[in-house]
């Protein structure tokens, strides 16, 4: 079976019929004969199964592509597939909490293992893993002294919360005070408690936006399970900031390594560091934080720890009021701590005039809210909650838009407390970045390609709503946070043109087969900032139809294209598009088409062509393309167009370290800054990598049907008829 090719017709239905799990190790998928079947395969099972479901088509995609060691992209149907094999396997509770002191208890390495490897981080250990398999060569806690850390970590505080700049805009915002939730033990009515919120957002105090599922239609939290998990987290983080501010100094900020993107040595979590930079240095010197500290190691930790880990049978919160009976000094801070609770914060229905008028004020300042403070997520069903459209646009919001960047996560069911809650805040983290994915492919396929309705998009993307009154506000503040950050995965598809800069003669350069994509860690500068131009907009679907495309036709805009010559001596400049999806890449390249005389002038060049190239890691949008081919480009200087700094894509990086050999100029623009965006590249962007090779006697290579994945693209950009593993 080892080189057979599936043969056409019933055999080749057959295979695409095999469940994901069989399917995986079925041989035909071990091995594909050449690098263009994988995606035809790939393509080919995930529309097999009858579903237009994004996440579904996402699902069915990844289970087809070849096996990789790492994760690639998560689905919410992958989730459940997942939970179910746990189920299936779950060992006896007290066997499961032993296992997983494993990486905590295991033998350590004193320094970081020399080589080429990958890292992860995860509840507070850092995973160095091989470059090759992804074996687990060390592991490293991030909270104790270690002076290979060390030496990598700089002081950086937490971020305020941005009042100021928020008080303008929601100066007449209720809120809840923790202590009057404490107080009352449940979330009450908002008219129960109009006179008792406050209003506003005034510095020295920590706001709290609550993203939580209704758990039934005339009350959200009907047996004060939420409360009382929300009112014993938030206790537990006031407790714990105490106690680092006490060990590290109340103004002494924590320390951070850069290349980690992680805390090193004493540190809390990003609640506890808020807590501590909002809340403790603002209401408290050093002579009161040693007495509040006494007060909270006269407390044994277990009776705040425990009580917290058993806040669901805390009937009434009596067991926290009585715990707040010896904390005196805590209880004043406890009212600094304000929540955004909608059931305790809007008005409910029905509404009087003026209720109406306020709710639909608040609507149109949620986003304000939660950047205001922070997120907090009351999960307990990770797939329910993402497939509603609310909690899904909230936390998308917190991702996006919000100072903090990441919301706290509180598990609130015994099978979610099982589990280490900061891997839960992982989980979320990862699935609601890649729905972003699949969100952005619906929004594109809706709003560039005219493909479907807004209420059809949302019934693709799976997204349900208990008042169909609220599908426009949703969907028109979903396009206000749809643009995912971008995502690497070996499972990409990529499609479009891959362009290669000519060396005259007939002779061109192309990329080595070996080439990884790996940036530098290191802090040599590879870019020099040269200008600014203001593209976001080439992003902004709000804007899409006033820029000329309101008329019901998707943009023409071929992988390839040219421009008329004109009489200009200037320097010709070819344009490379490098996008997420073939949406995307249609999307920008039409804005760079209509405002191609703004980049001519700032760079004194004349746009003569341009292309794009997709390196799509969930292709379940529209295709307009769905083929990959290779051209070659003689221009005197290329520029390069994408997000998150065109040489942070992979396919980008590779495009200038091609263009760096070829002594070529080349130019990066990253749409989603508004400033400082415009660099020409001045160095190696990726030095370990081996050096380009050329081509002689230049003659057209046959395309790719179906594309390439990227994991086959460098080796087999060129040997479309070479077979892979």
């Amino acid at each position: 079976m080892r080189g057979e090719r599936a043969a056409p017709g019933g055999d080749f239905a057959a295979l695409l019929s095999l469940p994901p799990e069989k399917l995986r190790r079925h041989p035909r998928m071990l091995y594909v004969r050449r690098a263009g079947e994988a995606p035809a395969r790939a393509l080919g099972y995930a529309h097999g199964g009858g579903s237009q479901n994004y996440d579904d088509l996402a699902f069915r995609y990844e289970s087809a592509c070849p096996e990789q060691p790492y994760v690639t992209v998560e689905t919410l149907a992958g989730l459940a597939e997942q939970e179910r094999r746990r189920e299936r396997l779950r060992p006896p509770d007290d066997l499961a909490e032993l296992a997983a002191q494993h990486d905590y208890l295991t033998h350590r390495r004193l320094v970081p293992p020399d080589g080429r490897s990958r890292y992860g981080i995860e509840r507070g250990l850092l995973y160095v893993m091989a470059e090759h398999d992804g074996e687990v060569l060390g592991r490293f806690p991030l909270g104790l002294p270690s002076r290979t850390l060390d030496a990598l970590a700089e002081p950086a505080d937490l971020r305020p919360q941005p009042a100021d700049s928020v008080r303008p805009h929601v100066a007449d915002s209720l809120w809840l005070p923790l202590d009057e939730l404490i107080q009352g033990g449940r979330f009450p009515e908002m008219r129960e408690v109009a006179s008792r919120l406050a209003v506003g957002v005034p510095s020295g105090h920590h706001h709290v936006f609550v993203s939580h599922r209704w758990l039934s239609t005339a009350h959200p939290d009907p047996e004060g399970v939420q409360a009382r998990i929300v009112a014993w987290h938030l206790f537990a983080a006031l407790c714990e900031a105490v106690r680092v501010a006490r060990r590290r100094g109340l103004h002494t900020p924590r320390r951070v390594a850069r290349v980690l993107n992680a805390p090193v040595g004493a540190a809390g979590s990003a609640l506890v560091e808020s807590l501590l930079v909002g809340v403790l240095r603002t209401a408290l010197d050093q002579a009161a934080l040693d007495a509040l500290a006494q007060e909270v190691d006269r407390v044994e930790a277990d009776a705040i720890d425990q009580g917290a880990a058993h806040a669901r049978d805390d009937a009434g919160l009596s067991r926290l009021h009585g715990l707040l009976g010896q904390l005196p000094g805590l209880r004043p801070l406890l009212a600094r701590i304000r929540l955004w609770y909608d059931y305790s914060c809007v008005p409910q229905a029905p509404r009087t005039p003026e209720e109406d008028l306020r709710f639909r004020r608040t609507l149109r300042t949620l986003p304000l809210l939660q950047c205001a403070g922070r997120t907090l997520v009351v999960l307990d069903d990770v797939a329910d909650y993402l497939g509603r459209a609310w909690c899904s646009l909230e936390a998308a919001t917190a991702l996006v838009n919000t100072v903090s960047g990441r919301p706290d996560v509180l598990p609130a069911t015994e099978s979610a407390r099982r589990r280490n809650p900061v891997a839960d805040a992982d989980v979320l983290e990862r699935l609601v970045l890649d729905r972003q994915l699949v969100i952005w492919r619906g929004l594109l396929d809706t709003e560039v390609f005219r493909l479907q309705s807004r209420d059809a998009c949302l019934r693709r993307l799976g997204l349900s709503m208990a008042d169909p009154a609220d599908l426009p506000h949703i969907y028109d503040s979903m396009l206000s946070v749809a643009v995912p950050p971008g995502r690497r995965s070996r499972h990409s598809l990529v499609t479009g043109v891959f362009p290669l800069p000519a060396m005259g003669g007939g002779d061109i350069l192309i990329p080595s087969p070996d080439y990884a994509g790996n940036l530098p860690v290191d802090s040599e500068p590879r870019t020099r900032t040269i200008g600014s131009l203001d593209w976001w907009g080439a992003l902004d679907l709000r804007s899409f139809a006033p820029e000329g495309h309101g008329d019901g036709r998707a943009p023409d805009t071929p992988s390839y294209w040219h421009l008329p010559a004109r009489p200009d001596r200037r320097p010709v400049c070819h344009v490379a598009v490098v996008a997420e999806c073939e949406g995307e890449a249609v999307l920008i390249s039409s804005w760079v088409r209509r405002r191609c005389e703004e980049l001519e002038n700032l760079l004194r060049v004349r746009v003569g062509s341009g292309s794009w190239t997709s390196v799509d890691p969930v292709p379940v949008g529209h295709r307009v393309d769905g083929r990959l081919g290779v051209r070659c480009v003689d221009a005197d200087v290329w520029v390069l167009v994408g997000k998150s700094g065109p040489v942070a894509n992979e396919v980008g990086q590779a495009l200038c370290k091609l263009l760096g050999e070829a002594r070529v100029p080349a130019v990066t623009v990253s749409l989603d800054r508004y400033a400082e965006n415009v660099s020409q590249i001045v160095g190696d962007v990726a030095p370990g990598e081996p050096p380009c090779p050329v081509l002689t006697g230049w003659e057209k290579v046959p395309g790719h049907p179906a594309g390439l994945l990227y994991m086959h693209l460098y080796r087999h950009l060129l040997q479309p008829e070479a077979p892979v593993e």
